[in-house]
């Protein structure tokens, strides 16, 4: 009895010697709290011992936030208090969202997100993004925590900020466990060990040796996943981390429920309800208590696990605000099937409960085959309908680019045409022109041998010459198509009753020829070419006062 009693002593002493002993880090922060001398260096002492206290004290996170909000009260601030103002919000989205405040800790993280998206603070940006995910991920929606883990993963990489990208793989992985896919969980928990291991962040290293027991455990390598969690849970309590000794002892009470250690189990889930109760940690709270009834009713304590069901359902209804009727209803009925056992004949309620699960599963089917024959239905008349729009589309683009296409080519045959055409007749008419000529200087050749006479032979070197200058006709003539084709393209589309010698004229004033030249090169008299150009005023509805010559050059 001596020895019992100076046994307990011993163990006082030391623990009222260990509670002496302070933290260094908080001796720290709460001595520049105490020689902060303005307001300023004030609110950041107090913001930085909320973040210290965030994961050990939630009380005192409290308390440093509503010293904060009076400063903020004070008239004469002179300074911008905008971004600290974001701190505090975001101090207390954690602070609500670690109680399970949901709504209220997203409303916080959104409030700070706009000011440090007004103020271009990355560092800040990239914690509250991290912020917003653990909101999500806590109420289950896994898919979009994911989403908003990444953005925060895209900042802290262009800051280079290992621990941080470390948190943000961490949490992934947990999102990924939560949903079963097992390997990506796996994958993203490496990438957060080796960033820790970077960053020299031990407790960060630790976080991710107890993610990686819950993959142990799933996998039924409890042995192993055990070790693990005795690791962490010796971690946690050396560095007082409130938080993550609740949830150390609550993963150490699943593991003793599966290796059927049931009075082990219970020890480590008392304690996870402690702290939850104290630090107001309403789903850590919640589940402990759904663990304390699993062991219970493993170890056909019925009432006992009656019993904490129905706190689980009540703390989760605080949590979640859902109803949890028709979950406590079923422990019900487990319970009274069990009492039942001792009185009554076990097939008959077997049998009852058999009906009401294939009458449940058969009214299940019918849901699930309507809702999929709609689905179906919804999916083939989306897809029928597109399909014939983006058909329709197609077919008429098609038509009007062979329109389009069709309508080139018939206008090239024909220009083709004409310029083959016009070519054509100018070289015929050059061709006869120039015979013509050649038999006449030939004929005089022989003349001029006959008869000697100067005059003679003069005409046939004109002749000749005027041969020459027939030859450069054709080429000019060859040309004349080619180098105004836009503007007797014009023209014949303008006035399409004017023959070939009103067109050739016309050109020849296009090219700024004079009535002599035009003469000339026509071979006829100048008279006929005013005749020309007089019918050519009155076939183009040309008044007498109308320049010619101006009409044509203007098309």
């Amino acid at each position: 009895m001596k020895l019992d009693s100076l046994f307990i002593c011993m163990c006082f002493v030391t623990w009222v010697s260990l509670a002496q002993e302070k933290d260094t880090t908080l001796v720290a922060l709460e001595k520049k709290l105490e020689i902060a001398t303005t307001d300023s260096l004030k609110i950041d002492a107090l913001l930085n011992l909320g973040v210290y206290q965030l994961r050990r004290d939630f009380n005192k996170v409290e308390s440093y936030t509503n010293e904060i909000l009076d400063i903020f009260e004070t008239e004469n601030l002179e300074y911008d208090i905008n971004l600290q103002r974001a701190e505090v919000f975001q101090q207390l989205g954690i602070l609500n969202r670690k109680r399970s405040k949901y709504s209220k800790a997203l409303k916080y993280y959104l409030d700070a997100q706009n000011i440090f998206l007004e103020y271009n603070d990355s560092l800040n940006l990239s914690s509250n993004y991290h912020n917003i995910g653990n909101v999500f991920k806590f109420q289950k929606e896994y898919r979009k925590s994911i989403n908003v883990f990444k953005k925060a993963i895209a900042i802290n990489k262009k800051l280079a900020i290992p621990k941080k990208i470390g948190d943000n793989y961490n949490a992934i992985g947990s999102s990924y466990r939560r949903i079963n896919k097992i390997d990506s969980a796996s994958y993203y928990y490496e990438k957060a060990y080796k960033k820790y291991k970077e960053a020299g962040y031990e407790e960060g290293v630790y976080r991710v040796i107890s993610n990686k027991a819950q993959i142990l455990s799933r996998q039924k390598k409890y042995s192993e996943a055990l070790s693990l969690q005795l690791q962490y849970l010796e971690f946690v309590e050396k560095t007082g981390i409130k938080e993550a000794i609740a949830t150390a002892h609550y993963n150490l009470a699943q593991t003793y429920n599966y290796l059927e250690q049931f009075n082990k189990a219970i020890y480590h889930v008392d304690q996870s309800i402690i702290i939850a109760k104290k630090e107001k940690i309403g789903r850590r709270l919640a589940v402990s208590y759904k663990r304390k009834s699993l062991s219970y009713f493993k170890m056909k304590q019925f009432e006992e696990a009656l019993e904490y069901y129905r706190k689980y359902a009540r703390a989760n209804d605080s949590v979640f605000n859902l109803q949890k009727a028709k979950e406590i209803r079923e422990i019900e009925l487990q319970y009274e099937f069990e009492q039942q056992k001792l009185q009554d004949s076990i097939q008959f309620v077997e049998e009852k409960k058999r009906i009401s699960t294939i009458a449940e599963n058969q009214e299940l089917k019918k849901k699930w085959y309507f809702t999929l024959f709609l689905i179906t239905l919804i999916l083939t008349t989306g897809v029928i309908y597109y399909g014939v729009r983006y058909f329709r589309k197609i077919r008429k683009q098609s038509q009007l680019r062979q329109t389009k296409l069709t309508s080139q080519i018939e206008e090239l045959h024909t220009e083709v045409s004409l310029k083959k055409e016009e070519v054509t007749d100018l070289m015929k008419e050059t061709l006869i022109h120039l015979r013509t000529k050649e038999k006449l200087a030939n004929d005089l050749s022989k003349l001029s041998d006959q008869e000697e006479g100067t005059s003679l032979k003069s005409i046939i070197a004109e002749l000749k010459a005027d041969k020459l200058e027939d030859t450069k006709l054709i080429l000019l003539k060859k040309n004349i198509e080619t180098l105004n084709y836009e503007f007797l393209k014009r023209l014949r589309i303008q006035h399409p009753a004017l023959t070939k010698t009103d067109i050739e004229v016309c050109s020849f004033i296009k090219l700024g020829l004079s009535r002599k030249e035009i003469s000339n090169l026509r071979k006829t008299s100048l008279d006929a070419i005013k005749s020309t150009r007089y019918r050519l005023k009155s076939k183009l509805n040309l008044t007498s006062k109308d320049s010619l010559d101006k009409y044509i050059h203007s098309l």
